[in-house]
């Protein structure tokens, strides 16, 4: 439900031989503000416990991102009899509007702490990621001739539990550290979407430097008599210095037959100040 790559290759690799399996992700949100977000995602199994991708994605909107801001990320992962290891490198070419991008990496570890015959389980899993960007900086009200370049560091534990394979409920939680010499007061447009150190629980970008992040989320099966699964999920963000924001999200993932898989949702998202606004999410996974 959460772990859309987890997921996809623990079912590609129970049911079909090594090397005989590749499928293709599409992720695509739109909404306030003329949001316009895209990503395209290639995976593969190579070996039979492991999953390899090529990912290429864009955001833009009608405000201060208005061209498009393009990254990209080769996420992998090894998995065992009950764990996971995945490593995901990303980067954001500098880009000649923003003048900003950036580089890094999110580590992520998985273990099963129970697994029931009723389908029932336990699995933790923690994650750090490390980033470094460059961007524009406000100095005494007007724009510094040169890039400030910053890193950024996360951490972030989550527990998962389900209950006969009917009802799943999610928490986790996420700290950053905090750049030097640099806050939301004085960044001018960053380029990097904080969602590659941590689950946001926003179909937006979040460029806006973080404090911490709690979510929670809970998920039902609909089977036997759809094949599908509903969800519904809350997150609470702290920004550096900026107000705190809430985001709602809920949605439906329908499997449409053994090759595909369509998820359809919903986001409402709040800064303290300001209105809320809606994002829509489709992603469509096709297996070959």
């Amino acid at each position: 439900m959460i772990r859309l790559l987890l997921a996809a290759a623990i079912t590609a690799m129970s049911v079909l031989p090594a090397g005989a399996v590749w499928w293709l992700e599409n992720d695509y949100s739109f909404g306030s503000n003329g949001l316009n977000r895209n990503s395209l995602t290639f995976f593969t199994i190579p070996a039979r416990n492991l999953t390899a991708g090529l990912n290429a994605a864009f955001y833009k909107d009608s405000g201060v991102y208005d061209h498009k801001t393009f990254s990209f990320r080769v996420p992998m992962m090894y998995s065992g009899p009950r764990y996971s290891v995945s490593f995901k490198p990303f980067l954001y070419p500098v880009d000649g509007d923003t003048r900003s991008g950036a580089y890094g990496g999110k580590l992520f570890l998985l273990t099963s702490m129970s697994e029931e015959p009723d389908e029932s389980y336990l699995r933790l899993s923690v994650s750090g990621a490390w980033a470094r960007q460059k961007a524009r900086v406000l100095a005494a009200g007007v724009l510094a001739p040169a890039k400030k370049s910053f890193t950024q560091s996360s951490a972030e534990l989550q527990a998962e539990k389900s209950f006969y394979g009917q009802f799943y409920f999610l928490a986790s939680a996420a700290a950053f550290s905090k750049p030097d010499g640099v806050s939301n007061a004085t960044l001018v447009t960053p380029a990097m979407d904080q969602a590659d150190l941590a689950y946001m629980g926003v179909f937006r970008q979040i460029t806006a430097l973080p404090d911490w992040i709690m979510t929670a989320q809970i998920a039902r099966n609909m089977k036997p008599e759809y094949d599908s699964y509903i969800y519904a999920g809350y997150s609470k963000i702290s920004y550096r210095r900026a107000d705190k924001a809430n985001s709602f999200t809920g949605g439906i993932k329908l499997n449409l037959n053994e090759k595909s898989n369509l998820d359809m949702a919903y986001n409402a998202y709040k800064e303290d100040s300001s209105s809320w606004k809606s994002y829509y999410k489709l992603l469509l996974q096709l297996f070959f």
